[in-house]
């Protein structure tokens, strides 16, 4: 009997032939499943023609479906077969087996259906991606162990792969005529194009269907943030927009591909062509749900970038650099207002993305680290100017509770001086400042006072090794520096922070003078090797006069560039520590002399004679050589012997009560009578004469 003609049949009987029933049933799966083979065979396997109308076997294959559906319910209700069961398990099996097979067959007639479906969708994508997902879930139904083992089965799913890459073509080419994203390079300037077509609905179904279709959206962001973005953050750009470009929405965008730093725009510029990019942008910012559209898309793939963007290369250098203008700044408003408007335009998500507010809220803070980091930079760029640029300040010499440290009138660097009104000035802002920046205004005291004495080492490290003048000036700058700190100490909070700066100041400055008198001394030292004297020599020579007048320039040169500089007391000081090593060689070079001969002691007082004409003239008061170089007495008096009769040698002694007794001890006499005369009767009387009391 014909299928058709077989669905035709009346109502069963409510007694029935079971194995009867189930026969003809099973009978009518496979007449079924016969037509639906020979369809997919011609149309997946064999690709012929088939001469049975779709739409009637699968009109005929929901009828069999429910008389499959009565039999089966039937037969489970009916009791007769529960007592039965041994005698109808062999056709219980066989209609298991046919409803397997008729569930089989009627997928493949659906899979056809649906494909036959697509040709009649034209570009109703909504449409063709639920046919085209039906098909999937077809194909991918894990409780169906039949299908996946037919022959035809790598033959649909090949139909649907290839369906499903021209419908995502065909979805790509579409967006590319609605959404038009240009470029064009010239040789120092780019062009940027968008172009959006006004037609909503078109616009609506095509960018569903492209996000259902999981659309890869990398290409699109990284054009955005490449040639939009980032330039209107970076550079200037010329912007315009057209809305009325036939269908189109249109913006295009200019800019030069290299541009100098100082032309960079300012955050409200930048804003301002972010909004109206976003604006424009807006004509396809469709919304997909409650919660996604295109722009919530795209923002989880640049707006991290973005938003780092516009902090690192706006808002950081926009911070103001001044208290006032600080105070007249509304960067804090734009940039909360800006966030508003990416939250309200879909790109930021309230709830979750805080980067630009959390940053504005920060300004007070970020603004008070730059304005102090521009105060250092500002005090180091000071640092950096020529020492020898210098001025007199005459202060009068004060006394603090906290110390006994004083300053005295001196010299001091035009650029230390400098420094000082710096300073004067960041302390005056901050007492009148809140207690944040106050303290953030004191610790930027200490980091430039801290940092002085490295950057001045650092950045005049060959001048203040070699020229005495920068070393007496560093040595006044920094004692000046510190006495600027003890002068201030109660507007400092009496903080022992700024003691110990003070301390390591001025050690650092006496740290690096003594090292120049000590290469000074050094020199001296090797000058006066030339006053070499031994026991052959017959006469003095040309090379002891030579060795003082070398040793006594070099200390005139000193008493130029330091007399002027340092404060008196520090001079005498300085000028007689090294008048004493220079005397003390001298005198040690003489004593070491077992025989002086009268040649060689005249020639010896003649030496002498220049070191006590020249070197008190090294003094404004000549006679503050004897309060000031210990041993300065002591070489008078060498020379005074060496030109002296045993007579006159024994009455400056005057049996150990005479003024040589002040600065001699008898071995010392006695050693320089044997030097300079013969052994004589008279010489050892004289000798006997000299004791020590």
């Amino acid at each position: 009997m014909d299928l058709d003609e077989s669905m035709e049949v009346g109502p069963i009987s409510e007694v029935f032939d079971g194995k009867k029933r189930i026969t003809r049933i099973v009978s009518r799966i496979k007449d079924y499943q016969d037509k639906v083979k020979e369809i997919v065979t011609g149309n997946y396997t064999d690709f012929l023609p088939c001469c049975y109308d779709n739409l009637t076997i699968m009109k005929n294959g929901k009828i069999l479906e429910e008389e499959i559906n009565n039999v089966v319910s039937l037969v489970n209700q009916d009791s007769s077969w529960k007592h039965s069961e041994e005698n109808m398990k062999h056709h219980r099996e066989e209609l298991s087996e046919a409803i397997m097979g008729y569930k089989t067959s009627f997928k493949l007639q659906t899979i056809h259906s649906l494909f036959e479906m697509i040709p009649r969708c034209g570009d109703d994508y909504p449409k063709l991606l639920q046919i085209l997902e039906k098909i999937k879930v077809l194909l991918n139904d894990g409780s169906d162990p039949i299908l996946p083992k037919l022959d035809c089965y790598q033959s649909i799913s090949l139909r649907y792969h290839e369906e499903y890459q021209i419908l995502l073509h065909s979805l790509n080419k579409k967006f590319e005529t609605l959404i038009q994203f240009n470029e064009k390079l010239f040789q120092h300037t780019k062009t940027v194009t968008l172009k959006i077509k006004k037609d909503e609905d078109q616009l609506h179904q095509v960018i569903v269907s492209l996000v259902h279709t999981n659309y890869n959206v990398n290409k699109m962001c990284k054009f955005l943030m490449d040639n939009v973005f980032e330039p209107i953050i970076t550079r200037p750009v010329s912007l315009t927009v057209n809305e009325n470009d036939g269908d189109f929405v249109t913006m295009q965008l200019s800019y030069q591909l290299e541009v100098n730093e100082d032309l960079r725009p300012n955050h409200k510029i930048i804003f301002q062509r972010m909004m109206e990019t976003f604006y424009c942008l807006g004509h396809m910012n469709i919304v997909i749900s409650e919660r996604q559209c295109i722009f919530s898309i795209i923002a989880k793939h640049i707006k991290g970038s973005m938003c780092k963007l516009i902090i690192d290369n706006c808002l950081q250098k926009d911070i103001p650099d001044t208290i006032d203008e600080m105070n007249d700044s509304s960067i804090m408003m734009a940039i909360q207002a800006f966030n508003k408007f990416l939250a309200e335009m879909l790109f930021l998500d309230n709830e979750n993305d805080h980067v630009l507010d959390e940053y504005a809220t920060k300004i007070d803070v970020l603004f008070q680290k730059k304005f102090c980091t521009n105060i250092v930079s500002s005090a180091l760029e000071i640092m950096k100017k020529d020492l020898h640029d210098m001025c007199f300040v005459e202060e009068r010499e004060a006394h603090f509770s906290s110390g006994s440290e004083t300053f005295s009138s001196c010299m001091i660097s035009k650029s230390t001086i400098e420094l000082k009104k710096f300073l004067d000035k960041i302390l005056l802002e901050a007492s009148s400042s809140e207690r944040q920046l106050s303290e953030r205004l004191l610790r930027t005291i200490a980091i430039i006072l801290e940092r002085y004495t490295t950057e001045v080492s650092h950045n005049h490290q060959k001048l203040l090794l070699k020229i005495p003048q920068h070393t007496a000036l560093f040595h006044n700058n920094c004692t000046y520096l510190s006495y600027w700190l003890q002068k201030n100490a109660s507007k400092l909070n009496e903080q022992q922070s700024f003691m110990l700066i003070g301390s390591s100041l001025r050690n650092q400055g006496s740290k690096t003078f003594n090292n120049q008198l000590q290469n000074q001394r050094t020199q001296l030292l090797q000058s006066l090797e030339g006053f070499d004297i031994t026991n052959a020599m017959v006469e003095l020579g040309p090379e002891p006069h030579k060795a003082v007048r070398q040793c006594i320039r070099q200390l005139d040169l000193l008493k130029s560039v330091w007399q002027t500089v340092l404060p008196e007391h520090v001079y005498k000081h300085s000028i007689g520590s090294l008048l004493v090593t220079f005397c003390g060689e001298i005198i040690r070079k003489i004593f070491s002399l077992e025989d002086i001969t009268a040649v060689i002691g005249k020639g010896l007082v003649n030496v002498l004679a220049i070191v006590i004409e020249k070197a008190p003239q090294l003094f404004k008061d000549p006679t503050d050589i004897t309060i000031v170089v210990k041993n300065w007495t002591k070489l008078t008096q060498l020379a005074t012997i060496l030109d002296a009769s045993l007579i006159e040698i024994t009455e400056m002694w005057a049996e150990g009560k005479g003024p040589l007794t002040l600065n001699y001890k008898a071995d010392e006499i006695k050693h320089l009578i044997r030097a300079l005369f013969q052994n004589t009767k008279h010489r050892q009387t004289c000798l006997a004469s000299i004791v020590q009391l």
